[in-house]
């Protein structure tokens, strides 16, 4: 078990940056199963948000899982691949990650709500794809009681901050008065529903709602009580209202400048003053759009800006946070430690029983070829009891200390290590990548029919070997 993530933040990249490593919901899982077909990835989950594009494997090393990463993103991002823009975690380091970003520490916005149901839509989709094993489903359900635990026993949370009530406030403070102000949102997810509940409190004038998918138009509208705009009429609408949040998660703006200054200058409303509030990645809003005489556009990058009254009560509450996330994340190696020591152990002896039988072979043959005649069984046994005793002599002492250290704070390097300097993660002998066959061991047709594809994997190195 390797644990690693590679990924993309608003702490590393800019809006447009972190724009071509997106993936919508839609491709989500056609790249999880992309990932799968790696032979080196044993389980894979996405975290796709407007702040965060991060990819979790569990890999059958560091190194394997490192390398399906950087060559996923490499491949999405082509051209626009920037290697000094990404992060990459292995190991414990993995999990650290993974709980402070579900407890919000790593957010563009300190203690903000969204993180932990994000994370819990991406175990979802990775394991109804079929992506997500033991290994990131505990971690995951770890991250969410975690999540939970923060937000019940800290104030992290205080003041309910996410980027939805950062650009409300814009939007209260931008606007002569929120309750007479005619508000279009453009999208019906999670974000609009929570920006939808705010303007609702706040008493806002009018709500309206565009959507490419008609169905989410009026189940949105249905419960919040907004005006259905048919997608193709956003811009008139938009030129029509006060306040505009678009955040979806088109590739391209929906919001274009030319087409929102020819339905201003139709609807005569080219002087009125507009907000646009762009909370998408890639930008629903073109850029453009901020030179129009009366419009004001604010993007994630500005919403960053925005600070509120319960900051300070907030940052009282991260020594706490990241005390209970030490605990969570010790819980968790140790659970990891319990589940690999003893497999581990019980494969680094089937490597060197296998090993002493391969050896043992070729002694056999070079014995009998200098005496010039065939050894008898009970030499073959006393060949072979040493060969065994000599093996268990030298495995005895690491496998009694890495038992030892089972218990340890530091147990999962242990093991880790133990696992890589044996080359257990390697395809060792008895998997179901090798047949042990000394003609498949040798390059040579696997004579148990594997496929030319899988006879690679069985050859391996013959370093590991």
């Amino acid at each position: 078990m390797s644990l690693v993530v590679m990924g993309i933040s608003h702490k590393t990249a800019s809006i447009e940056q972190r724009s071509h490593a997106s993936i919508s919901e839609d491709d989500i899982p056609s790249a999880l199963l992309m990932l799968k077909d790696n032979p080196g990835i044993k389980e894979s989950l996405i975290l796709s948000t407007c702040n965060r594009v991060e990819v979790y494997v569990d890999a059958k090393t560091d190194r394997l899982g490192a390398d399906a990463l950087d060559v996923f993103f490499r491949s999405r991002m082509a051209e626009n691949f920037d290697e000094s823009l990404f992060y990459l975690f292995r190991g414990q380091d993995t999990v650290q990650h993974t709980f402070r970003v579900v407890c919000s520490l790593d957010s563009q916005l300190l203690g903000e709500a969204q993180i932990l149901a994000q994370m819990r839509h991406a175990y979802e989709l990775a394991a109804k794809t079929g992506t997500c094993g033991e290994t990131l489903e505990k971690l995951f359900k770890s991250a969410f009681r975690l999540g939970k635990q923060v937000r019940t026993e800290t104030n992290i949370g205080s003041g309910s901050v996410s980027l939805s009530t950062a650009a409300y406030k814009v939007a209260c403070e931008h606007t002569a008065d929120i309750t007479c102000s005619n508000v279009l949102l453009i999208g019906a997810g999670e974000m609009a529903q929570l920006t939808a509940k705010y303007l609702l409190d706040g008493g806002v004038a009018s709500l309206s709602v565009a959507t490419r998918t008609p169905s989410h138009a009026a189940a949105f509208a249905q419960k919040t009580g907004a005006n259905i705009v048919p997608f193709d009429k956003r811009a008139e609408a938009a030129a029509k209202s006060d306040v505009v949040f678009s955040m979806t998660s088109a590739t391209d703006p929906v919001v274009c400048s030319r087409d929102l200054e020819d339905a201003r200058a139709e609807l005569k409303t080219s002087e009125n003053h507009l907000v646009l509030i762009d909370e998408a990645v890639p930008r629903d809003i073109e850029p453009q759009c901020a030179c129009l005489p009366g419009v004001e556009l604010f993007d994630l990058e500005a919403l960053n800006q925005i600070t509120d009254a319960s900051l300070a009560r907030r940052m009282e509450s991260v020594a706490e946070v990241e005390r209970l996330i030490s605990q969570a994340e010790e819980d968790f190696l140790s659970w990891m430690q319990q589940r690999l020591v003893v497999p581990s152990i019980k494969a680094i002896y089937e490597k060197g029983e296998y090993t002493v039988q391969h050896e043992l072979t070729h002694a056999v043959k070079d014995l009998e070829k200098q005496l010039g005649a065939p050894l008898s069984s009970a030499e073959q046994k006393t060949l072979e009891a040493y060969g065994n005793a000599v093996m268990k002599k030298i495995l005895h002492g690491p496998t009694i200390r890495l038992r030892k250290e089972a218990q340890t704070a530091d147990s999962y390097y242990y093991t880790g290590a133990a696992r890589y300097l044996f080359g257990i993660e390697t395809y060792p002998p008895g998997t179901h990548h090798h047949c042990k066959d000394r003609r498949c061991l040798s390059g040579k047709p696997c004579p148990n029919g594997l496929s030319p594809a899988m006879q690679k994997v069985c050859v391996g190195s013959r370093e590991d070997r």
